[in-house]
């Protein structure tokens, strides 16, 4: 018996006859005990609005995927009745053709467009309802929407197409998950967490898990678990501005120092060859002495040493590729430089590029815990998975085992989840890795 399925975020109906995969199935038994989770925390939240929070955030995420979804299958469904019905002017016809492939002929504007109406709807009503908690409010529970959006998106959209790369497609598919999941944790950690972070004696010293704490507490009476949710923020947020800094000097270095060649492109590879040899850490903890603790000081220090990796990888795509005849049919046409970087040999680099990005956020994650632990990162006063780490090994000698365990596996989970994402793009984009 033929069932229609619905898959995709903006309606799109295919029919089949098999059931839904068994993957797909524990994928969504994942996501749903993930909200468990969320939600059986936010029962205890020290906020007082917990539980609203994280189901008004589901609230939104589904929102966000069935608003275009139903805009989108009612505009498909008028266009094919003006089509057949013979009395509609060539005008009109046009006129809503044109209205259609602006803003129902593309899914994401679509999503952005309805994120951005129901941000302004979430701002009003916060400001209404809720005005103690000022802007902190509003902006978490979009982001933190927009978080389950993406999840429910990778259930019901990506992973049927990622499905049919095989293992590849698993790979970023888990490493997805585990990504938006941790994600989620921290935009939603200020009004989730059972206490206040930074509170101290909210119990015994070094009381081991138990159900008040389940995480137990550390040497100062802190909530772990607390921390442990509070303290993705500061690691997210360092990771994501290195990568986003290297990315943007080490690709357009790479592109032009490597297409024009001469002096320039050996002075430069002089240059990264020369930060490409030193380790990685030892870089990163001598540029951190010098400016100094925070988290933009710190994400700088590590983008210092992950931008020769995108040099590098840049500059061998580009010698490969200026060579090709269809570059140098266009230089033989007149085409200028930049749009010949533009338009013929960037496309083709981005691919191995957004590898390396990937990869590299899980580098940039261990880097910047390496370098809280050694005393090198942020203030002491930051929640921080890796001033857990460093305070929890003077415990583990006494056999207080908790206060280190679940902040390093925190740390393990969310580069665990960017390498999976990474290693499996990379097979993706470069099919030759399976011959």
């Amino acid at each position: 018996m033929t069932q229609k399925l619905v898959k995709g975020v903006f309606l799109q109906v295919s029919s089949g006859t098999k059931g839904l995969p068994r993957s797909v199935l524990f994928l969504a038994g994942f996501v749903l005990i993930v909200l468990w989770i969320f939600i059986s925390v936010a029962v205890r939240s020290n906020s007082g609005i917990g539980v609203p929070f994280v189901t008004a955030t589901v609230g939104f995420g589904f929102a966000v995927m069935l608003i275009p979804a139903v805009l989108r299958f009612w505009s498909l469904k008028s266009s094919r009745e003006q089509q057949a019905a013979p009395t509609v002017s060539n005008t009109q016809d046009g006129q809503h053709g044109i209205v259609n492939r602006l803003l129902f002929g593309s899914k994401i504007p679509l999503a952005i467009l309805t994120a951005l109406v129901l941000a302004l709807v979430v701002q009003g009503l916060a400001s209404v309802f809720v005005p103690e908690h000022g802007p902190t409010l509003p902006l978490r529970l979009v982001g933190a929407g927009i978080a389950i959006y993406l999840i429910l998106t990778l259930v019901v959209d990506w992973y049927p197409r990622l499905h049919v790369r095989g293992s590849p497609g698993l790979l970023v598919t888990v490493g997805l998950a585990i990504v938006l999941s941790m994600l989620y944790m921290t935009l939603a950690s200020e009004f989730i967490v059972p206490y206040d972070p930074f509170t101290l004696e909210v119990g015994r010293s070094l009381e081991p898990p138990s159900l008040q704490f389940p995480l137990g507490t550390t040497f100062l009476g802190q909530d772990l678990l607390s921390r442990v949710l509070a303290g993705g923020a500061t690691m997210i947020q360092v990771a994501a501005l290195s990568v986003v800094v290297c990315f943007s000097i080490g690709v357009p270095l790479g592109l032009m120092a490597s297409y024009q060649g001469g002096a320039a492109d050996r002075i430069v590879s002089l240059v990264m060859d020369s930060l490409f040899a030193f380790p990685g850490l030892v870089l990163a903890i001598a540029i951190s002495a010098i400016l100094g603790p925070g988290v933009v000081n710190m994400a700088l220090a590590i983008a210092v040493v992950y931008i020769p990796s995108y040099f590098r990888v840049v500059r061998s795509q580009v010698l490969t590729i200026k060579e090709l005849p269809y570059v140098e049919a266009a230089v033989v046409m007149g085409a200028r430089n930049r749009e010949i970087l533009s338009s013929y040999i960037l496309p083709n680099v981005l691919p191995s590029a957004i590898v390396v990005l990937s990869i590299n956020f899980a580098d940039a994650v261990l880097t910047a815990a390496g370098l809280t632990f050694v005393g090198l990162g942020l203030p002491i006063d930051v929640a921080d998975w890796g001033w857990d780490l460093t305070f929890g090994w003077e415990q583990l000698l006494s056999q207080k085992w908790w206060v280190i365990t679940f902040p390093g596996l925190m740390i393990v989970f969310l580069a665990l989840g960017f390498t999976l994402v990474g290693e499996g793009f990379n097979e993706i984009l470069t099919p030759k890795l399976k011959e």
